[in-house]
């Protein structure tokens, strides 16, 4: 008895980890449902929908959709994780209309992949909506601070650590802004660039149990730099040295 009580826990927690790490996924920026007549939108796939962002606009072509107008999405940059993920940066090809509502629409995908996003307060999935609002954004995100490393951790689980190196980032934005980040491996060369969603005053660098934008080998030696770019596509580089870092252990 006690060894099949045993093997069923074992065949719970199995499925159970599968079930976090499901295999699929989409997601766009910006969250809210307001954007400007030229804004920056940015789709993310996760694991085997990596593959839809790696043919945007040659098998997947991508739009904002009113009715029957469609307008084209032009890929600016395609950016490629450590960790199962893969994102497009886009803008629109012209001009959109002000008061308008757009829906974000990726053509032809299949096997069950969905381009939605999860409305707490309705409880359920949507699909990706945008009004335009009037007015031009032309102000560059700024830091308050720059930044530095204030803490890193490493912990186990059932599929695999999840590995971070957490940065100061106090930010002065009064829009949406992801973080251009660029990670150089001072052992291989390997340079690797992301655009990374910001948490409260500072940023985590690294990968979860099932996926990430970084990824870090212990005993190697890092150095990396942020960029700010809103909503609009407004950015700010980087300048100076590279701060310098290491795995967590």
């Amino acid at each position: 008895m006690k060894k099949l009580i045993l093997l069923f826990l074992l065949t719970f927690l199995i499925s159970y980890v599968k079930a976090d790490c499901s295999w699929s996924g989409l997601y766009a920026f910006p969250k809210g449902s307001t954007i400007k007549a030229k804004s920056m939108i940015v789709i993310e796939g996760y694991g085997g929908s990596q593959k839809i962002i790696e043919k945007l606009n040659d098998k997947y072509p991508v739009f904002l959709v009113n009715g029957k107008e469609k307008i084209s999405l032009k890929i600016k940059e395609t950016c490629v994780g450590q960790f199962h993920l893969t994102q497009a940066i886009l803008f629109p090809d012209k001009s959109l209309k002000v008061g308008v509502k757009y829906t974000l629409v990726i053509e032809n995908i299949e096997n069950g992949e969905v381009l939605d996003r999860w409305n707490d307060r309705e409880n359920k999935n949507e699909p990706i909506e945008y009004i335009v609002e009037k007015g031009v954004d032309t102000e560059k995100p700024v830091f308050n601070s720059m930044p530095k490393e204030i803490d890193k951790s490493l912990i186990y689980y059932g599929c695999g650590p999840a590995i971070y190196v957490d940065f100061k980032c106090d930010v002065k934005e009064s829009s949406e802004y992801l973080v251009k980040t660029t990670v150089k491996s001072l052992t291989s060369g390997i340079i690797t660039t992301y655009y990374v969603e910001p948490g409260k005053d500072k940023i985590s660098i690294g990968h979860g149990m099932c996926s990430g934008e970084f990824n870090f080998i212990d005993g190697e030696e890092y150095e990396i730099e942020f960029s700010l770019v809103d909503a609009s596509g407004n950015e700010t580089p980087w300048t100076g040295d590279r701060i310098k870092f290491t795995r967590p252990k």
